[in-house]
């Protein structure tokens, strides 16, 4: 592991432009974040950004927060669109209303993760309080309209113990309104989340993480933490404001020599933890990235 490509720990990114939200999902346990609240510098953004372009990272501007918040989405965007980044971001489906969609808009993502857990009115009533399923589709069609067709828009339907739609009638929901969708298991957010009644993935020791080593979170101080689940900042391995992309990729790979060190590896129910570590070299194109990305996501 020592002659990995520094290249891969950056593989895919989340980075978290805030943790404000307006907000309060089910499986979101934003009650226990430890870490201060803010947005992220615009200059240290166009910083990380145009390191990561370079690399060839694919970004998602996500994280315990709606990116769309940031106060200067403008500037954000304009910093986006002097790059060659590939971005996108993560929104609930209860915060695509009329103003975020017109932040979309001028940030022009080529891709969008639409969290939307269910389709059952009552369900999704309990996992988003005080929201409208008739609304939040409602909100996905004009989405669908701003941008001329449902390409680049997925959505993600995380399981519950509570849902009673099966896997297929999900997918198929999906499908008819021409959007392609996951299902992942619903998981405790690195033993955070309060409720859980509503897990389904299973917990187990991870001694070697795939996700860690192919996929980074960094929060909106710049700090480059071991998890997303990390609600307190404690595993930071860098601050990117003082050290570069390439810098912070060898302590990710300095950690793989031997077991993750974290406590919340102990017990952890993240799926795509358990995925391999990259045994081929970093591919160098935008499609073999994407077709690579595209087997991670299926394991």
């Amino acid at each position: 592991m020592s002659s990995m490509d520094s290249r891969w720990p950056f593989f895919t990114v989340d980075l978290e432009l805030t943790n404000v939200c307006e907000q309060n999902c089910l499986f979101c346990p934003r009650d226990q974040i430890k870490r201060p609240f803010g947005f992220m510098d615009t200059q240290l953004f166009a910083r990380i950004v145009s390191q990561l372009a370079l690399t060839g990272s694919r970004v998602t501007f996500c994280g315990m927060g709606n990116p769309l918040l940031h106060p200067s989405i403008a500037e954000i965007a304009a910093i986006c669109h002097n790059t060659c980044l590939k971005y996108g971001l993560t929104i609930q489906a209860p915060a695509l209303d009329a103003s975020n969609i017109a932040r979309i808009d001028l940030l022009k993502p080529a891709f969008i993760e639409v969290s939307f857990p269910t389709f059952d009115a009552e369900l999704f009533a309990s996992i988003f309080p005080e929201q409208s399923l008739a609304d939040a589709l409602n909100g996905l069609k004009m989405l669908i309209e701003s941008r001329g067709s449902t390409r680049g828009i997925t959505i993600n339907a995380v399981r519950t113990t509570e849902e009673k739609k099966s896997s297929e009638e999900i997918s198929r929901f999906w499908s008819e309104h021409g959007l392609f969708c996951r299902q992942p298991q619903c998981h405790s957010r690195g033993g955070n989340l309060k409720n859980a009644t509503i897990i389904m993935a299973q917990p187990a020791r991870i001694n070697r993480c795939g996700l860690f080593a192919t996929h980074s979170f960094v929060s909106w101080e710049g700090h480059l933490l071991a998890c997303c689940h990390d609600l307190t900042g404690a595993s930071k391995l860098a601050d990117l404001s003082e050290v570069t992309v390439e810098a912070a990729a060898q302590s990710k790979i300095a950690v793989l020599q031997g077991t993750m060190p974290y406590s919340m590896c102990a017990n952890c129910d993240e799926p795509a933890a358990r995925r391999l570590l990259p045994d081929r070299t970093f591919p160098e194109s935008e499609k073999a990235r994407g077709r690579y990305l595209k087997r991670q996501c299926e394991n």
